[in-house]
This record gives C-alpha cells, structure tokens and sequence, in this order.
C-alpha cells in the first residue's frame, strides 16, 4: 500500500468540508485512488460515506467555523441537565433563555454563511438547522457528530434532555429509611418532602416552558414557510394568469394576421385576374386598331 495515501479521517473531514454538490465526484476520487493504491477497505470506508444535505453541510460548516460558540452552546447544555438534576427552576430559566439564544444566533450565523456562498437557506431549512443544534444538546451521538463535522442530514429529539427522574426520591428500605438518608423514621421533617415535591414540580414545569419554547419556535418557523409558500403561490398564480393573457392576445394577434393575409391574397388573385383581362382587352383593341388601319388605306 502507498505511503502516500492521507489518513481516512483526513478525507472524512475533507469530504464533509465540501459542498454537496463537490461531495460525490471528490469521494469517487478518493475510492479510486485508495483501490489503485491497493487499500480495498479504505475505499469501501469512502464508498459507504453519505453524501450530506444542505442542512447538514451547513452545520458541518458551523462545526469548523464556529467550534466555539457550539461548545458554549453544549456547555449550556450540560448546565441544563444539572439544573433539571437539582430542580433549580430559577437557573433553569437563564440557561432556557441561553439556550434559544445561541441557537437562533447559531441558525443565524449558518444561514448567512450559505448565503455568501451562493446558497438559499429557506425557512424550513433554517428551522431544521435549530432542530439539529437543539437534539446535539439532547443527545450525545448526535453532539458527536455535529462537533466533529460530520453530519449527514437534519437531527431531531422528541422532547428536551433527559427525564426527570433523577429528582424522585429513593425508594424507602424496608424498615421505612429511604437510601442514604437518615435513620429518624418517622420524625423526618415534613417540610423536607414538601420542598422536594415542590422543586420537582418547579422543574418539571420549566421543563414544559422549555418544550412549549421550543414548540412555539417551531411553530412560528413554519408558519414563516407557509406564508411565504403561500405568497409564492399567490405570484405564480399572477404570472400564470399573465402569461394565460398574453397569450390569448398573441393569439387574437396571430388570428387577425391570418385574416389579414388571407384578404391579401385574394386581393392579389383578383388583382392578378384584372391584370389578365385588361391585358387580354388591350390586345384586342390593338388587333381592331390594325385592322381598320388597313381597312383604311386599302380605301385610299
């Protein structure tokens, strides 16, 4: 095998820094050069590697441009899952608020970067780039491959980080002594367990918040696309029946030629027909004319 074949990771990033439409020509590159090369497994890695969406080559974009702020917004993520942890419904609503507003800034930075390149990023689009940054928070795998560049197409996540069951106390032993607490029985304090169900009442409801956010971002997102495809439709619809009208007067135009034409014609076979029979009259009247020329000087 060559020494001078790069790394497959090097050619995964390479091929996942590329646009779309770069992506399979540059891989059947690389697949023909590993087999020349003789490393069959290697071009069968290469072979098997998706082409990415727009979407997913944005993000991937993202991951290489801005690899600090996703690893804010991760942070951010992680702070999330403590503070569901431990019912902190006062920090959970900072980091909520942090959270939307890096990914919006995120969507905004990813939008724009296509567009400098000549690509258009529609609603949905962008709105699926904000659901693929919300489930890289939520879900470990899809963080991995987003951090490393390496997203293949739009992620989503049912929900917003884990569930909270973290904060339900433990089961009680059997003589009456939940794990880890202490022995007192039945003189714990009742306000302890009150302020446990509060707090996971607090953070369940702030998680709901978090949902109902998120839910009410996607719903404003599609409505953006609707109405926007609705306009689309509005103006298709008005260049239709522009275009239906302009036809039926290049019609009527076309029809009126014809008749035009037509009216030419036969005025040229009438004019023709005259020209004929005026010619046929002249050369009678000449042959009369000769005739009694000679009629008159055989008199004379």
């Amino acid at each position: 095998m060559s020494e001078d074949l790069p790394h497959i990771d090097t050619v995964v990033d390479d091929l996942y820094s590329l646009t779309p439409a770069e992506f399979v020509s540059h891989r059947s590159g690389y697949v023909a050069q590993f087999k020349k090369s003789g490393d069959k497994a290697g071009a069968t890695r290469i072979g098997a590697l998706r082409k990415p969406t727009v979407v997913a080559w944005l993000v991937n974009g993202l991951a290489r441009r801005d690899e600090s702020a996703l690893a804010e917004l991760f942070d951010v993520g992680e702070q999330l899952e403590r503070a569901q942890q431990r019912g902190d419904g006062h920090r959970l609503r900072e980091l909520s608020t942090a959270r939307s507003a890096s990914i919006r800034t995120l969507t905004d930075r990813a939008v724009s970067m296509g567009r400098e390149l000549g690509i258009t990023v529609g609603d949905n689009a962008a709105r699926e780039i904000a659901n693929t940054l919300n489930a890289a928070i939520a879900d470990v795998d899809i963080r991995d491959r987003v951090r490393a560049g390496r997203t293949v197409v739009a992620e989503t996540y049912s929900g917003f980080g884990p569930a909270l069951l973290t904060l339900v106390p433990d089961a009680p032993d059997d003589d009456g002594v939940a794990d880890g607490g202490p022995e007192t029985g039945d003189d714990a304090p009742e306000d302890e367990d009150t302020a446990d169900v509060q707090g996971m009442r607090e953070a369940e409801r702030n998680r709901l918040l978090a949902e109902l956010e998120s839910a009410e971002n996607e719903f404003d997102a599609a409505r953006a696309a609707a109405d926007a495809a609705q306009s689309e439709s509005k103006q298709a619809e008005s260049e239709n029946r522009s275009a239906a009208a302009e036809v039926e007067r290049i019609e009527a135009e076309l029809d009126a030629a014809r008749a035009k034409a037509k009216s030419a014609r036969a005025a040229e076979k009438t004019g023709v027909e005259r020209a004929q029979s005026t010619a046929e009259a002249l050369d009678t009247a000449r042959t009369r004319v000769t005739e009694a020329q000679a009629a008159l000087d055989a008199l004379t």
